[in-house]
């Protein structure tokens, strides 16, 4: 393991290729820079970050208190518990969209370090009784580093069982539902991504629906789903037009733009 930690960080490096991009292309990645800014350097961030990690270990708490069997938490791990941001600083240091072959090589260095209080939470549950399941759309092929990422981590409970990727398809509630045929209770979810709630149904949902789940759920935010703050990317993003992912860069600048509820000035 010590070796494959230590080799891969170098693929990083010589394995990402440049792609050619347009000035529209670059535009949407220069739009990204702020929230990577507000990512990487604001102890408002950090501190959100601490608010979400305590709020879920008081509902792990009452959850605990109050219901019996085996007791699973279910956690995202791309900004819910790893910090990806030096891979989209790369992104725009360099006018690079994402792409899977660069996001693999990012992933297959093992270099993604845990969002600050992240570890100390799973360690929490993991001691008193509870199960970390870590659920992923990162794709299977990157398990071994992902695995490996989370154990030089420090997080808890990390096997073949409990960590569960991506392999036909995004929607994560086929997996919370394998993780209750397993014979678990999921009775926390933590999140960046109204997605990484399955019990929402907002998978490929336009954002007008998105925003009536999270009105008809409101009372268990803070409860049951607790959502970290990830301004850089999401499925609101598709979120804001039918066929999102297939404008082009240029349609997709004007969607965002169009999509600003701007005052009038007066």
């Amino acid at each position: 393991m010590k070796a494959l930690i230590s080799v891969l960080p170098l693929v990083f490096v010589a394995a990402t290729s440049f792609a050619k991009t347009t000035p529209e292309t670059s535009e949407l990645v220069t739009q990204n820079t702020q929230s990577v800014l507000w990512m990487q350097n604001a102890g408002e961030y950090r501190a959100l970050c601490y608010q979400a990690y305590n709020t879920a270990q008081m509902a792990f708490d009452a959850a605990k208190a109050t219901q019996k069997g085996k007791l699973a938490v279910m956690v995202d791990l791309d900004e819910t518990m790893l910090d990806n941001s030096p891979y989209a600083a790369w992104q725009i240091q360099h006018q690079q969209p994402f792409a899977s072959s660069s996001w693999d090589n990012w992933v297959n260095a093992v270099q993604t370090p845990a969002l600050h209080g992240a570890v100390a939470f799973a360690k929490y549950v993991t001691d008193n009784g509870g199960t970390m399941f870590y659920v992923s759309n990162r794709s299977d092929r990157t398990f071994a580093a992902t695995k490996a990422n989370l154990i030089k981590d420090g997080f808890p409970n990390v096997s073949d069982f409990t960590l569960r990727l991506k392999k036909d398809t995004s929607d994560k509630a086929p997996r919370m539902q394998s993780i209750e045929a397993d014979g678990y209770k999921v009775v926390l979810f933590l999140g960046d991504n109204l997605n990484d709630f399955p019990e929402l149904n907002t998978y490929h949902k336009l954002n007008a629906d998105r925003n009536a789940a999270v009105d008809a759920h409101q009372q268990q935010f803070g409860r049951h789903f607790i959502l970290l703050p990830n301004p850089s990317y999401g499925d609101w993003e598709p979120g804001l037009g039918k066929g999102y992912y297939q404008l082009s860069e240029q349609q997709k600048a004007q969607l965002r733009n169009d999509s600003l509820k701007p005052w009038n000035g007066q």
